[in-house]
Parts: C-alpha cells; structure tokens; sequence
C-alpha cells in the first residue's frame, strides 16, 4: 500500500491569524464624533430600551466616558468632555481613549450570549505604567438577565467577570507587570495565585508573570477556551486560570479607574468564537510526499483542523495548497494540539497531542480513496469514480479529486487505490 506522508519542520515565530468566527469588531473608525459614538446613551433613563440595543457601545452613566480622539484630525469636543492630548494615539485615525484619573467606562452587550471558545481581542496603548498606579482594563463578563451593566453599582445578575489589565489597586501587585482577575462572583473560580490568596484585598486579582509593562501597543486576549479554564492572553504571553463552566459571555466592558495615573487607549476591539489573533503562533514549513501521487501537488488541497486533545470539535479550519513539489507553511498557535489532516481526495489523520512549536517532525499518512470527502470509502466514491471513468484533465466533466494518484487521467490505476482502502473509514 502506498501512503501521503507530510514532514513538517517547525520554525518558531509570532504572529497574527484571523480565521475565528467574528460577532463584532470595532476599529472606531466609523465613528463622527464623539456624540455619535454614543448615541445609544440615555444618562438620564437607565431603562429606556435603548440600553438593549445590542452589538453596540453603552458609555458610564457619569460623563465624560471613554473619549473618541482621532490623531489626524483632532477633536475639540465641548465641556464635560476633555481637549485630546496633542500626542493621541491610535493605530489607524481614531481610537478610545482613558485619561489619567478619569473613572470611565464603556459597555458591548452581545446580540447573542456566547459560550465556549468565545473570547475578546484588543489592543491597548500603555503611555507608560511600569512602576506606577495604573487601574485599566478590559473584561470579559456575563449577565444572567442579559441586561447590560449601564454604571457604576449596577450590578445585577452579574455572576461572571474575567479581567485583564493593569490593576495595580493592591499593595502586592507587582508594579512592573500586568495583572488578570478571576471569576468576582464565586470564590472557587478566583486566581489561584490571587492575591486574595497571599493576603492581600484585592480579592480577584492575580500577577500576570511574564508580561512586562511597556510604553506603546500591546495586543491581549480573553479566551473562554475550555469548559474549566479561561486563558490570558497578552504580548505572546499565555496564563490559564480556572473558570466557571456554568456561564459564558453576554458582555464587553473597557474600563478604568480614577485612581489610574497613566493615559490608555483601546482600539481593534474583536469579539469572536475561535482562536483569537493575539494567540501566539509558530511558523510551520510542512513537506508533503504523496506516495501514491506522481502529479502537481499544487492541485491538491489539504484541510487542516486544529482541536483541544480528545476533542473532535474544530477550533480553527485552515486550507492549504502546497507548492508544485509538495512544500507548504502553516501557522499554528503555540500549545498542545489534536492536528487533523484531510487531503480533497483522502480520508482525514488526527496527530494526537501534538506539541507547538517542536524542533521534531510530525509524519502523517493519508489514504486515498475518499471522492466525496465523507471520510469513508464506498460505494459513493467508486460511483463518483465510474461516472468519469476515462477522463483526462482538461476534459469537460473531469474531476481532480477521482484522480488519487495525481496523474492527469481517471483510469484503472486509481480504481486499484480504491479497491485497496475500500471500507475504510477514517479518523473522527
């Protein structure tokens, strides 16, 4: 029997990958002004049902919120808004901006509550925080009465929060790094490094070792990536905590505190189910040697799932076109994976936990035989096969995903790499 073998040689580097399923993103570009960024707010009725328009940004019922500023045509809003700093930044025209002790927030309620693999991405630009108080942050949070949090003390039904920032309130954090805050409803999801539990007050709040504050553009993550565990995601830098499996996301919040002494800003909010682009990514440079194929590999499509261990769920889809002599480059996030491989005319391979990034080779075989691309081989493939019997690429009617052994032709060579995988099915 001859078989695909694919020998994949890893490279590490970091990089950005957008293949998740997106429910919202906001670049604030599109925005005209401060008062129609919030147009949706009514200060002085928090149950008007203008609050539950959804997908949309809510400000603190305490003007100013965060404050639209645009880098190349400065806004000069009026009173109680402030004059945007001369050096604002954002990473296109316009982003949101924190001032130093200024207590603001704004609130997303998602159009539809999301569960597991749900998370939100961003990035934020430090002025310089290291070594100082520095309270801002972006969280994660869920509703039971899928009501937005519309200001400060209103609370209810709150029973999830998961927090990533520069919390500094408390006197053992450390001033130097980033912080990352747990499940504030119930004790049992808290951070098992929290410095609750080293004595401190700040119940909920943990260091983020590893991550280092920095003056300019970081790009951070909270990802509900398993039932059990939620992950941190910030520069690259990864730190799972435990979470509460009974809730998921209904909510975004951007926030800070007065007693913050350093300008923030927020920009590239995304929300999505998936792998979320700070997710960082190690460079695969993958050989492919079909054995049963003589043709171009470059017509030849593989698929490639990404799947937590044990689990048949796909967390990411990429595919993947090698070049004519079978060479390809894939980006897959650094951790433990089940990798799934399925060519347009083989069954599918699972790599059971497969370490990124790794210095070693990852060998997958693929049998050919599967027409259809049901992952068996039967009868539907050999009817699939018969019906273009004879064909030859280029001919009306050919179909390149019949021709197994890759060489142009529809013949008696590729009935044979049918007949000989017949009744096999391959991996779930």
């Amino acid at each position: 029997m001859r078989i695909w073998t694919v020998l994949c040689i890893l490279v590490t580097f970091v990089t950005g990958y957008a293949s998740a399923q997106v429910v919202f993103y906001d670049d604030f570009e599109r925005y005209l002004g401060q008062s129609h960024f919030e147009q949706y707010d009514n200060p002085s009725d928090l149950f008007d049902p203008i609050w539950l328009t959804r997908n949309v940004w809510h400000g603190q019922i305490a003007p100013p919120n965060l404050q639209l500023v645009n880098v190349r045509t400065p806004y000069s809003p009026p009173p109680p808004y402030l004059p945007q700093p001369a050096d604002a930044k954002a990473r296109g025209a316009q982003s949101l901006w924190l001032a130093a002790g200024a207590h603001r927030a704004n609130f997303l309620n998602l159009s539809a509550p999301l569960g597991v693999g749900a998370y939100v991405n961003w990035w934020f630009y430090d002025t310089g925080s290291r070594g100082k108080q520095a309270n801002a942050w972006v969280e994660l949070l869920f509703y039971t009465n899928g009501l937005l949090d519309v200001g400060a003390g209103v609370t209810a039904g709150q029973v999830e929060s998961f927090s990533l920032g520069a919390a500094s309130f408390d006197p053992r954090a450390n001033l130097n790094t980033y912080q990352v805050r747990g499940d504030i409803s119930d004790p049992a999801y808290y951070p098992p490094d929290s410095f609750a539990s080293q004595g401190g007050g700040a119940l909920t709040w943990a260091n983020f070792g590893g991550t280092t504050r920095a003056p300019g553009w970081h790009q951070a993550a909270i990802w509900l990536w398993k039932p059990n565990e939620v992950l941190f995601i910030l520069d690259g830098v990864t730190k799972s905590e435990p979470r509460n499996p009974a809730y998921g996301a209904t909510t975004v919040r951007l926030r800070g505190l007065a007693s913050n002494t350093v300008d923030f800003y927020f920009d590239d909010v995304t929300v999505g189910v998936g792998i979320p682009p700070a997710m960082p990514r190690a460079n695969t440079s993958c050989q492919v040697s079909l054995t049963d194929f003589v043709g171009d590999y470059s017509q030849v499509q593989v698929q490639l799932e990404i799947r937590h261990p044990n689990d048949t769920s796909s967390l990411e889809v990429q595919y993947v076109v090698p070049t004519e002599s079978g060479s390809l480059q894939v980006a897959l996030p650094e951790g433990t994976w089940d990798l799934a491989f399925k060519a347009d005319r083989s069954l599918r391979r699972v790599l059971r936990a497969v370490r990124i990034p790794s210095s070693g080779t990852l060998n997958v075989s693929l049998r050919g035989g599967d027409a259809d691309g049901d992952n068996e081989v039967s009868l539907l493939d050999f009817g699939k096969l018969l019906a273009v019997f004879g064909k030859v690429a280029g001919e009306p009617g050919f179909e390149p995903t019949t021709d197994f052994d890759g060489d142009g032709e529809v013949n008696l060579l590729d009935f044979g790499i049918l007949l000989r995988h017949f009744g096999l099915v391959g991996d779930e």
